[in-house]
């Protein structure tokens, strides 16, 4: 054989052999041997290092929303939502802006705490829904927002649940009555319509065909004494309650032989120069009477505030008057006080307007 040959059938058998491969006896399978990868560098063959467990916290509530449903008669509720640390790493719970509190407020993974949370209701009724925002170190859910809901059905339905009486002349008598209906199906029994001032007078009425679940609250106003605004209410209870289960509110205002308009001055000083009393305007009220059989006269005209002019101009002789105030010089700080001026009436001879000067520099 000759050396070209010799070198030929020494490639072929080394090729056989890398490719390594062999037919086990009997059998049709193949059998595959892989030769070993070689070594990488010294920079590829660097061991990557476990990134280390990041213990977290994760703040899960039994329930997001508090319902009480539908109630009556309660100043204030009261409840508790509850929560556990489902995380792995220690629970931190903020601070509440709100009536609640919470206990604890660090948790260890799998412990549990307490949201305790008052809902004050007053005078409301409808309902009523209140949200509490709690923040917490947990990366998921760094506020977790929680409602709480009732309805609030007051035991008597009101109509109207307020009187505007107006104007009521010295020496007249004025009235206004008031539906009231007991929601709940029971009877309505009112024990008391209590007023808040004696000016008041109140009389209860049955409604004829309401199954006694309806009465008319009558309430009454006298005007005398001093003339004035007045706001005041009447406390409605029942007899199988023991406190107040409503109020009605009465406004209007008693007039006496004078009327002003306004009933007092509010002076806004806001932007103005404070060197310049020229670009103020005047401020003024119109004095009225009220008898037509007794022509007014006014005298007397003063104030306590300084720098204050006062001016008295007829509009009608023995009717109509407008006072007119005018500064002479701008206040440095708002002030109060008073015009004053005496009157020929004999229920009103003395009458005062109150007022205010409002200097914002």
């Amino acid at each position: 054989m000759s050396a070209s040959k010799r070198e030929l059938l020494a490639v072929a058998l080394v090729t056989i052999a890398s490719m390594g491969i062999a037919r086990a006896d009997g059998t049709n399978k193949m059998t595959v041997f892989s030769l070993p990868l070689a070594p990488k560098s010294a920079t590829n063959n660097q061991a990557v290092p476990a990134k280390p467990s990041v213990l977290s916290p994760k703040i899960q509530f039994d329930k997001t929303v508090y319902d009480f449903g539908t109630t009556s008669l309660v100043d204030s509720l009261t409840g508790t939502f509850t929560f556990h640390n489902a995380g792995t790493g220690t629970l931190r719970v903020g601070n509440l802006q709100t009536v609640a509190s919470v206990i604890p407020n660090v948790l260890k993974p799998g412990e549990k705490g307490e949201l305790v949370f008052k809902l004050n209701i007053g005078d409301a009724h409808g309902i009523l829904e209140q949200y509490i925002t709690v923040p917490s170190n947990d990366p998921q859910s760094p506020k977790v927002s929680l409602s709480i809901k009732v309805e609030i059905r007051q035991i008597l339905d009101i109509w109207p649940p307020d009187i505007q009486l107006g104007t009521i002349r010295p020496g007249t008598t004025t009235n206004a009555a008031v539906l009231v209906r007991r929601t709940d199906g029971k009877k309505l029994v009112i024990s008391k319509a209590e007023p808040s001032n004696k000016l008041l007078r109140t009389r209860i009425e049955p409604v004829e065909g309401s199954s006694g679940r309806s009465a008319n609250v009558v309430i009454e106003v006298e005007s005398e004494g001093t003339p004035r605004l007045f706001n005041e209410n009447v406390k409605l209870s029942l007899e199988d309650i023991p406190k107040p289960v409503s109020v009605i509110t009465v406004n209007g205002r008693l007039l006496g032989d004078v009327t002003v308009e306004p009933a007092m001055l509010y002076w806004p000083m806001t932007g103005a120069p404070l060197t310049n009393s020229g670009a103020l305007p005047a401020r003024e009220f119109k004095v009225s009477a009220t008898r037509s059989d007794h022509p007014l006269v006014i005298k007397n005209l003063t104030t306590n505030i300084k720098d204050l002019n006062l001016e008295l101009v007829t509009k009608a002789a023995g009717k109509t008057y407008v006072v007119v105030a005018r500064l002479t010089q701008i206040p440095k700080h708002s002030v109060q006080g008073a015009i004053n001026f005496e009157t020929n009436m004999p229920g009103q001879p003395k009458v005062a307007i109150p007022v205010t000067i409002a200097v914002q520099k």
